[in-house]
């Protein structure tokens, strides 16, 4: 998902990206709640392991083929011993 980052057609841009995951949830029997769920669980998890921009990460579910995307900026490597 790109979300517009300024500008005059940031809400129409906001709106437009809800009601595609909405359409996509509902095909796939996945809730937005459900979706913003999966979202925090894999930022949690993978923070674990490396430094992420939490503000950036976005997921995307896809129909054909049913894929989902995340995309997580990476930051660094975290240094664990």
């Amino acid at each position: 998902m790109k979300f517009p980052l300024h500008g005059k057609g940031r809400s129409g841009g906001y709106a437009r990206e809800r009601m595609k995951l909405l359409l996509v949830s509902e095909r796939i029997d996945c809730s937005p709640q459900m979706m913003k769920m999966l979202k925090n669980d894999m930022i949690h998890t993978v923070k674990k392991y490396i430094s992420i921009d939490e503000t950036q990460v976005r997921i995307r579910i896809t129909q054909e083929p049913p894929v989902l995307h995340a995309d997580i900026p990476v930051r660094s490597k975290r240094n664990k011993g």
